[in-house]
């Protein structure tokens, strides 16, 4: 298999797995210890961000120098330990039931901190295969343990192993499998080259992956635990689609965008991620958008699907946003870019606090909506600004993508048309003809608008 297959391969069993056990737990815990956990949970996945993408991100395009690493290792494991603690305290101040679900997961930061620089090394020298091997064991394991945690009564902390487990298991084999050069003490030269990549690139992320756990925080403090509930339903959901429409292609595209970053085909190769990205999200995102009630019935049985199936519509929209910016994001960051895509998360974090400040005092589906909405803005501004680094045009860019968003839109037309015919039947038979069905609307659509002929605008 081709290091594209691999990478598919990873994300699903990385995003795949955790999204599909949430869901399988889920059917069996109330929408209070659901929400109990995602509230909990929220600020340890948000600095997941800080090693997953500052850390691993800004070493994969340094000089990967034996100083490099050393500062870079040192600056890792100070800022897990640090989190570390800080959530523990927090554990011990907060009230029951979000304390003792906090309590084992804040050694998650700690066990990533001293795993980064030699999950950045596997996946800098792109060895996908390796990760993705590990990666489904891992999951298997973590998600295996889970299950007979549940079976064993132990609710919401089921989801607790799985996630400390997984943690761990992977830390230990990415340490095991990449040798690096011996840890020394940094110098402070190094650690003063290393932190401006690591500062934006954190930032940026953070700030990209913020919106979610922090409207999480403020779903579950206004709105109550039932409403988190739902709220991560939803969120786990898109995450289930991220796994199977862009993390494949997200994940090897900064590699392969940094080893272009001085050639003249980067454009072009941005416009091929462009392409395929929207090919795939627009399927996956707006069939699912169209699918919402079957896909949650489905996934988290009736009871909770009448709660988080009016929210996922807002998810999908959101996810299908956050996938066309993907290749602008990675291409800026590859030649040294990154404070642009850092200046279009915090603009989106901004604008979607603006949005949802008043919605959370109405309803969930309000404060959801303010997602998507948020995000489209700042995107049309985003791409105005970003595509003249790439050396690329607003008019070439948009001729790429509006065949496939044009025929996703055709296609969600068609499926909600249909929803009334089909509304006797079974989730899981509504949900097959739609996918047949929707598919071939969306195939169709594009044979159509592929042999249109285009031509050129004139001033």
């Amino acid at each position: 298999m081709n290091h594209s297959a691999w990478s598919a391969l990873l994300q699903w069993s990385r995003l795949g797995v955790n999204a599909g056990l949430f869901l399988i737990v889920a059917r069996h815990l109330t929408l209070t210890e659901i929400g109990a956990f995602a509230t909990a949970f929220a600020p340890i996945r948000l600095s997941q961000v800080v090693h997953k993408s500052g850390i691993i991100d800004a070493y994969i395009i340094s000089d990967k120098a034996k100083l490099t690493q050393n500062a870079f290792f040192t600056l890792s494991a100070i800022l897990g330990l640090t989190f570390t603690a800080t959530f523990a305290l927090f554990s011990l101040i907060l009230p029951d039931p979000i304390s003792p679900l906090m309590a084992p997961l804040s050694l998650i930061p700690l066990l990533h901190g001293v795993s980064a620089i030699h999950e950045a090394t596997l996946r800098g020298t792109l060895r996908i295969k390796a990760l993705a091997l590990r990666t489904l064991f891992c999951q298997s394991l973590s998600a295996g343990l889970a299950l007979m945690a549940l079976m064993a009564g132990w609710g919401a902390f089921s989801l607790v192993v799985f996630a400390l487990i997984n943690a761990l298991t992977s830390s230990l084999i990415s340490v095991a499998m990449v040798r690096i050069h011996r840890i020394a003490l940094p110098q402070r030269a190094a650690i003063r080259a290393a932190l401006p990549d690591i500062l934006r690139i954190s930032t940026r992320d953070l700030a990209g992956s913020a919106t979610q756990p922090l409207l999480q925080l403020a779903v579950g403090a206004m709105l109550g635990l039932p409403a988190a509930g739902a709220f991560q339903i939803a969120a786990r959901v898109l995450g289930l689609l991220d796994a199977l429409a862009i993390s494949p292609i997200r994940y090897i595209a900064l590699p392969r965008f940094t080893a272009l970053a001085d050639s003249s085909s980067l454009p072009s190769a941005v416009l091929l991620s462009l392409r395929q990205t929207s090919l795939i999200a627009a399927l996956v995102y707006l069939g699912a958008l169209a699918t919402s009630p079957e896909i949650l019935s489905i996934a988290v049985g009736p009871a909770h699907a009448a709660s988080a199936a009016p929210l996922l519509p807002a998810f999908c929209l959101l996810g299908l946003t956050g996938a066309l910016a993907m290749p602008l994001n990675q291409a800026l960051t590859a030649i040294s870019q990154s404070r642009l895509p850092l200046y279009r998360s915090l603009a989106t974090l901004s604008l979607t606090a603006v949005l949802a400040a008043p919605a959370l005092t109405h309803s969930t589906l309000a404060t959801a909506a303010a997602l998507p909405l948020a995000a489209a803005l700042v995107l049309v501004a985003y791409a105005r600004i970003a595509l003249p680094y790439l050396q690329l045009e607003m008019r070439t860019s948009l001729l790429t993508i509006t065949p496939a968003l044009l025929a996703g839109m055709l296609m969600t037309i068609a499926l909600c048309a249909a929803e009334t015919t089909l509304q006797s039947l079974s989730p899981l038979l509504r949900l097959t003809l739609k996918a047949g069905l929707g598919t071939g609307i969306y195939v169709l659509s594009l044979m159509v608008l592929n042999c249109l002929p285009r031509y050129p605008v004139t001033p």
